[in-house]
C-alpha cells in the first residue's frame, strides 16, 4: 500500500491551486499588454475661444465645446504649434 503523509497532502492542495491562479495571472496580463490600437471615429479638436482639446466625433461637421458651450467647425487639432 502506498503511504502518503498529512503535509504531503496539504502541499499538494495548497500548491495546485496557487500554481493555477499565478498562471491564469501571467496569461491575463500578456494579453493585456498584447492589445492592439484600434480605429476609432474620435478626432481631437480644440476650441478656438477658450483652447480647450476635446474628442469629436470625424463625423460631425460642427462641434460644441463642452467647456465654453461654443458652437465651431471641427478642425483636427494641429501636431505643432510655431510662434
Amino acid at each position: 500500500m502506498i503511504s502518503v503523509s498529512l503535509i504531503s497532502i496539504l502541499a499538494y492542495l495548497l500548491c495546485v491551486p496557487l500554481t493555477a491562479i499565478m498562471i491564469l495571472w501571467l496569461y491575463d496580463s500578456e494579453k493585456q499588454y498584447s492589445r492592439k490600437a484600434v480605429p476609432t471615429r474620435k478626432i481631437m479638436c480644440e476650441c478656438d475661444i477658450c483652447l480647450f482639446h476635446f474628442t469629436a466625433d470625424k463625423a460631425d461637421k460642427y462641434v460644441r465645446c463642452p467647456r465654453c458651450k461654443s458652437l465651431m467647425e471641427r478642425k483636427a487639432l494641429r501636431k505643432s504649434r510655431k510662434n
